[in-house]
This record gives C-alpha cells, structure tokens and sequence, in this order.
C-alpha cells in the first residue's frame, strides 16, 4: 500500500487522518505484524498501540540491539521475512 508513492505525497498527507486511518486499522485486527528493517517511529507507535489494545504482535526487526520497548511490546521478534514466511506456514 504504501510502496512507490508518487515524489512528494507525504507532503500531502493530513497527519492527524492518516494516523487515525492507521489505529482503526489496528482495532479491527486480531494481529499486528511490524516490519522494523530500520528505526520508525510510526511503526513504534502502532505496536505500542497494539499491544495496549490487547492485539497480537509479530516484529519483524533488522535493527542490532532493538530497544527494550520493541521487545517488551512484541509478543515475538524475528529476524527476516524468511521467519515470518516460516511462521506463518506453521500457523500461529
């Protein structure tokens, strides 16, 4: 959804919506899965977020030594796609 935006969209994205947009996402989901390859802050927020809500969360993190409030708010942390893939084909 967001890949390949067109130059210049984020400059024509109202905020407040756009993030609100993303928290009735969560609250209609059983599960949040984070993809962290970098440090987000929007990604942050909507994990934190999660878990308040009581949701399930799947991070999928490629940062070294991730911050303490990524591992206390995901329910499971792993290293690539790959893992994901693999844990998905498990059926969690």
């Amino acid at each position: 959804m967001y890949r390949g935006p067109p130059e210049e969209w984020w400059e024509k994205v109202p905020p407040k919506g756009f993030i609100q947009r993303d928290l009735e996402d969560i609250e209609k989901c059983d599960a949040l899965i984070a993809y962290l390859p970098g440090l987000s802050a929007g990604t942050c927020m909507e994990l934190f977020y999660a878990k308040l809500k009581g949701k399930k969360t799947i991070t999928v993190c490629g940062i070294r030594d991730p911050s303490p409030w990524i591992v206390a708010h995901s329910d499971i942390v792993l290293n690539s796609v790959e893992e994901l893939e693999e844990l998905l084909k498990e059926g969690i």
